[in-house]
């Protein structure tokens, strides 16, 4: 509803350079500084909590699509923001076959495809997840990598090689998922790839 929407803020600068998290003053996170982030840049829109984080959890777990283009809106704004290269595709974080069956969509496709519609950028699903992996949620930073080696591949080898990639996702928490899809891309000829989310936690 409106009151819900006048609520959520969107996140403000100072902002980690690398991946989008606020800070006191402009540089990069201690996560960016010391460990290394496959991906080029990550941003969200807003912070992963109160009306932002509930909105999130029906649209993903009970099922409510019709949030999808207020999400969109949201993103889009975002992404105006961004000094970027021009996006040459959008990919979204693909699920597993089994966990798409038991969700019934992937929350991220139809995000992606709020962006790619309206400013004429071709989504691409040539992006898989080959590994049904655990859920993230009770893992820490380290288990989470672990969790995601070996998880995703690309269908089509040549199918990103020389383009500016638009990775799409709803939530950003420690960037592993992020990482391990980027890592993918760029090792299929990528040239960049960044990273936009809903929220992060």
């Amino acid at each position: 509803c409106g009151e819900c929407l006048k609520s959520i803020a969107p996140l403000m600068p100072p902002l980690c350079e690398k991946c989008g998290r606020p800070l006191a003053e402009t540089g990069r996170c201690h996560d960016c500084g010391t460990h290394l982030h496959r991906y080029d840049q990550a941003r969200s829109f807003g912070e992963y909590r109160g009306a932002l984080k509930k909105l999130i959890y029906v649209y993903k777990y009970r099922g409510h699509r019709e949030l999808a283009p207020i999400f969109g809106e949201l993103l889009r704004k975002t992404l105006a923001e961004q000094n970027w290269f021009s996006v040459d595709c959008i990919v979204p974080t693909p699920l597993h076959p089994k966990r798409l069956k038991e969700r019934g969509f992937n929350q991220a496709l139809l995000l992606a495809n709020q962006i790619g519609g309206p400013l004429k950028i071709p989504v691409s699903q040539g992006l898989r997840r080959v590994k049904n992996t655990k859920h993230q949620t009770l893992l820490d930073k380290y288990q989470r990598e672990k969790n995601l080696e070996g998880a995703f591949d690309v269908i089509r080898k040549r199918e990103f090689a020389g383009k500016t990639v638009l990775l799409i996702d709803d939530v950003y928490t420690t960037g592993a998922t992020s990482d391990a899809c980027a890592m993918v891309l760029k090792e299929s000829g990528a040239r960049s790839v960044n990273v936009l989310t809903i929220a992060r936690g």
